[in-house]
């Protein structure tokens, strides 16, 4: 059902476009976090083998970078600060969860966790939940309505990493919990249980790896 809210003033917004593997012309169905997306096939997914990790004791968390689909110069300021708050809690979130040791450098005996947060609207007619529409972080002229219809979702990308190796890569898009507006504004408070949605599936998938 759609919230009754007023939304005035919206411009007309740029969406940046994300490709994954590339130069086919077809509409995007990823963030583009990752170089290609292939093995994943638009549906969450975790490629790994976790008993790798069990030589590992620290972990050094990257900020998580947020895919907001909105240029850089159409961002507002508030838009910025929103952006900034996101990461910073989401990076707050994953050194709490990780059971590892947190490192604050890279080593060579250190796990590296590079992530990152992005809005896609789902498709309710979608029984299999992989026909993805990247959309912005943020409402605009496109973003709207998939807000205001709860079909907006996180979807939130991780890829671990130790010594010039990748052993890990995961998609997860959290299907459970909509990206719900309670203003005329997307703000923190509207991302925080999917973000600990996707923190949750982020350590469960790597402290298996634990020993």
């Amino acid at each position: 059902m759609k919230k009754n809210i007023l939304i005035s003033g919206l411009v007309a917004t740029s969406m940046v476009i994300f490709s994954g593997c590339a130069s086919k012309m077809e509409a995007p169905q990823n963030s583009g976090f990752f170089n290609c997306y292939e093995a994943f096939n638009n549906t969450s997914k975790f490629i790994g083998d976790t008993t790798e990790l069990s030589k590992y004791k620290k972990v050094y968390v990257e900020d998580v970078i947020v895919i907001s689909a909105i240029d850089d110069k159409e961002q507002t300021q508030s838009q910025k600060n929103l952006y900034k708050e996101i990461s910073k809690y989401a990076t707050s979130r994953l050194k709490e969860a990780l059971e590892f040791k947190n490192s604050d450098k890279k080593s060579n005996n250190t796990l590296v966790l590079s992530g990152a947060i992005s809005a896609s609207e789902v498709h309710f007619e979608d029984k299999n939940w992989n026909q993805l529409s990247p959309l912005a972080l943020g409402i605009t002229v496109v973003s709207l309505n998939a807000y205001l219809d709860e079909s907006a979702r996180l979807v939130g990308e991780y890829s671990l990493d130790a010594e010039n190796k990748t052993l890990a890569r995961s998609l997860k898009l959290i299907k459970e919990i909509p990206i719900s507006l309670n203003d005329d504004f997307l703000t923190l408070d509207d991302l925080k249980k999917p973000i600990d949605a996707w923190v949750e599936n982020v350590a469960s998938e790597i402290n298996k790896g634990i020993k």
